[in-house]
């Protein structure tokens, strides 16, 4: 089958539309017509040749954050039917490993990422692994539901993290750091889940913290400004930092209550620190968070079929993808662009 695709051939180069070719599926393969794939922050990093797992390898197909419609299926597929609309599973593991085996694909060390180690869904079709990494959506678009795959599931996972420090307090305080595509999904969440609950959301961006206030957060604030805030709240419970530079680890680390955990998800630092004295004698947890699980992602999509949280999307077509990526890298985009082909 032919496929329209952009393909990134050169680091920081704008990535040409060819035509691929996207293989008959076998066994428990799937193929789907995309209808919709978000444009994350790790794609502009991958583009920019920052960011590259083992096996990744020039030409490649981005796009982590698919949904569509099934089109093809191979002959052991259960559950999945053509025509289907879903949304993709971003991290497929070997199934084999004892973190596969407790769902954790993420940690699984034989993990495959379309868009990272295989090609993705920047393309008109695309051939997925297993029918296994695929969860069906009802009454939302594929483009809504896209960056649900990573976005809504990363921001879950996160969540899913601090919500035994949250819940120790009747009244919790908590802060996001970094408001864009993932606090988007983050910040409505939050409220979903968690009663009683105050958000501190943190930007540079005055437009971003205004979003943050619309999607729910009690105060909107630059870093600065986030001490006095906090004096009167009281100290966090948790923090989830979803910008990770060695400044805001530090800065935010001083928010927290005794027993508190700061919830590393952001990727755009490349080490951190943090006060010896005040880690170890308040007892403050640092805690990574590298996406989320399958549960995860079947919860974000209820959460939106349920009208609880939604998407700020920014649709673009297929040719429109290397202005797209400028945009993002330039700080013009509130929530997540979706590429249409």
């Amino acid at each position: 089958m032919k496929s329209r695709a952009a393909l990134l051939k050169e680091f920081n180069k704008p990535m040409p539309i060819e035509d691929v070719e996207i293989r008959e599926p076998k066994g428990e393969e799937v193929v789907i017509k995309i209808e919709g794939a978000g444009i994350c922050r790790t794609d502009l990093r991958i583009w920019k040749g920052l960011e590259a797992r083992p096996t990744f390898k020039l030409p490649i197909i981005l796009g982590h954050e698919n949904a569509g419609k099934v089109v093809n299926v191979g002959d052991n597929v259960k559950g999945i039917s053509v025509g289907d609309r879903v949304v993709v599973y971003a991290t497929w593991g070997d199934l084999t490993c004892r973190y596969c085996r407790e769902g954790k694909y993420s940690l699984c060390k034989n993990q495959v990422i379309p868009g990272q180690t295989i090609n993705g869904g920047f393309s008109e079709y695309m051939w997925v692994q297993s029918y296994r990494w695929l969860v069906k959506i009802n009454n939302m678009s594929p483009e809504e539901a896209a960056p649900l795959a990573d976005a809504g599931t990363t921001s879950m996972g996160a969540i899913r993290q601090a919500l035994p420090f949250i819940n120790k307090f009747v009244n919790p305080v908590v802060i996001v750091n970094g408001i864009g595509g993932l606090a988007v999904y983050t910040i409505q969440i939050l409220r979903a889940l968690v009663n009683n609950l105050t958000i501190v959301a943190i930007s540079r961006s005055e437009k971003h913290r205004e979003l943050a206030l619309k999607l729910g957060a009690d105060y909107a604030v630059n870093m600065k400004e986030a001490e006095g805030i906090l004096s009167k709240l009281g100290e966090a419970s948790a923090v989830i930092d979803l910008v990770g530079t060695e400044e805001s680890v530090y800065n935010l680390s001083k928010f927290l209550a005794q027993d508190g955990a700061l919830i590393l998800v952001g990727l755009e630092g490349k080490k951190i620190c943090l006060d010896t004295f005040d880690t170890v004698v308040w007892n403050r947890k640092l805690l990574g968070s590298n996406y989320g699980t399958l549960n995860d992602l079947e919860d974000v999509v209820k959460l939106a079929e349920e009208k609880r949280i939604r998407s700020f999307i920014v649709k673009r077509n297929l040719e429109e993808i290397n202005e797209a990526f400028k945009d993002l890298d330039e700080g013009k985009i509130e929530g997540r662009e979706v590429i249409i082909p």
